[in-house]
């Protein structure tokens, strides 16, 4: 239970602004308790410039501060509205949860409310008949964070500016996509010697108890419950997979009790959205939903798609290092828990298939199609790899030969046959070249 509130936490808008508004709590708090302090006021009186000694004045400056802080935040929440409904219209709803969690979005929110509840409690520390003490110390930090603020709302904008455009959301994507995948093969690199997926046949299995997206799955738990009651586990459907009330989910290597199984059920977590800084698979299904919403007659943009290729491309180099499952590490012993991969035909059918459907009548995507194939076929993949990017070419010349009816497009569609079949080294073609009249 801590598990799935702790992740719909730290992906939830309000996660940072929170703590850092918390933080300024503390830290106003902290201000006006050594405000009236001995030696803080014996320091004031010998340097104080830029300190306000009436109360009035003081009074005024926060106020004035306050309804700024609060239009500018207003002004950035729109800014933020803006952002998600162009993210949705033009480029897909799955790239939304990604954008309202971004960091410094909400860093920036953070500190805007921060500052206002700063100013907020110096204000009532003022008193009403405008007596000696005022809080000057107070007051000139806000005045530093009111400045502060107005370099982040730059910053903001430029932030924001950015996010609209479709290439920087694609090379954020890419790049989160790219570490999650890096991190994939430098963990299995680091076994030896290499973990294999157990013979798992006959192992007691365990359905759930719930519906949902697998998504995550608490791995720190999970490994030390099965550590205390010696226990091996694989999780049969990989993430992303919706899974119903009943469905198989797990094996265990042998009979356990009843609370046992309900503290391993209770590990998983199921939620809707789709995170890439949680698994690759998010990632490259958003850049392929970006592709695909790129080829719509209301966009038309087969730039984008083809971009979204190139980018997939890389990521398929990579994917092709790991194996069809993934495994939580221990430090002294053997993995124990396995967590079943999509296989890379499904992999390529689900992200790359709705680009070659959409893209059928395209000659520049469907090129782009089989210049990916061609440079997968260039990093020495497995025999059961190569023959899948084999398969999935064929599907793009069959898309080809039936939506293109221009000779100039079908001898490009052949051109690349032919570079394709090279790659492949095979014996005799792997692919058959398609008619030009």
């Amino acid at each position: 239970m801590l598990f799935r509130v702790y992740q719909r936490t730290i992906h939830s808008l309000a996660f940072y602004p929170t703590l850092i508004a918390l933080g300024f709590v503390f830290a106003c708090l902290l201000n006006i308790s050594i405000e009236y302090q001995p030696w803080l006021m014996a320091i004031k009186s010998k340097f104080d410039i830029g300190l306000v000694r009436s109360a009035d004045n003081a009074r005024l400056i926060l106020g004035t501060l306050v309804g700024s802080l609060m239009s500018l935040m207003v002004f950035s929440f729109s800014m933020v509205m803006v952002v998600l409904n162009n993210a949705a219209t033009a480029l897909s709803p799955r790239v939304m949860p990604g954008l309202v969690s971004s960091k410094s979005h909400q860093k920036t929110l953070g500190f805007y409310l921060g500052t206002i509840i700063y100013a907020l409690l110096l204000i009532t520390t003022i008193e009403q008949n405008g007596g000696d003490k005022v809080p000057s110390l107070g007051v000139l930090i806000c005045l530093g964070l009111g400045v502060a603020c107005l370099g982040l709302f730059v910053y903001f904008i430029r932030s924001i500016s950015q996010s609209i455009q479709v290439e920087h959301i694609i090379t954020n994507l890419y790049q989160v996509t790219r570490r999650k995948l890096d991190a994939s093969i430098c963990k299995m690199a680091a076994q030896s010697p290499a973990p294999s997926w157990p013979d798992d046949q006959k192992w007691l299995q365990i359905r759930s108890e719930r519906s949902g997206y697998f998504k995550e799955i608490n791995a720190s738990l999970t490994n030390e419950l099965l550590c205390e009651h010696d226990l091996k586990m694989t999780i049969q459907v990989h993430r992303g997979f919706f899974v119903i009330e009943g469905h198989p989910l797990f094996k265990l290597d042998r009979k356990v009790d009843d609370n046992v199984v309900n503290k391993l059920l209770d590990c998983f977590d199921f939620f809707i959205e789709e995170y890439p800084s949680t698994h690759y698979l998010f990632g490259c299904k958003q850049i392929s939903e970006i592709a695909v919403k790129a080829l719509s007659p209301g966009i038309n943009d087969p730039g984008t798609a083809i971009k979204s290729i190139d980018m997939l491309s890389v990521l398929f180099s990579q994917r092709l290092n790991l194996p069809t499952f993934d495994f939580s590490e221990l430090e002294d012993e053997p993995p124990r828990l396995f967590i079943n991969e999509l296989p890379l035909d499904q992999l390529l059918q689900q992200v790359l298939g709705p680009i070659r459907t959409y893209g059928a009548a395209d000659p520049s995507v469907l090129v782009s199609l089989l210049q990916a194939f061609k440079n997968l076929l260039h990093q020495n993949p497995k025999p059961e790899h190569k023959e899948q990017l084999l398969r999935h070419a064929r599907s793009v010349i069959e898309s080809a030969d039936e939506h293109l009816a221009t000779p100039r497009d079908r001898e490009e569609i052949n051109d690349f046959i032919e570079r394709i079949n090279s790659a492949a080294k095979e014996s005799l073609p792997a692919l058959s070249r398609i008619k030009t009249h």
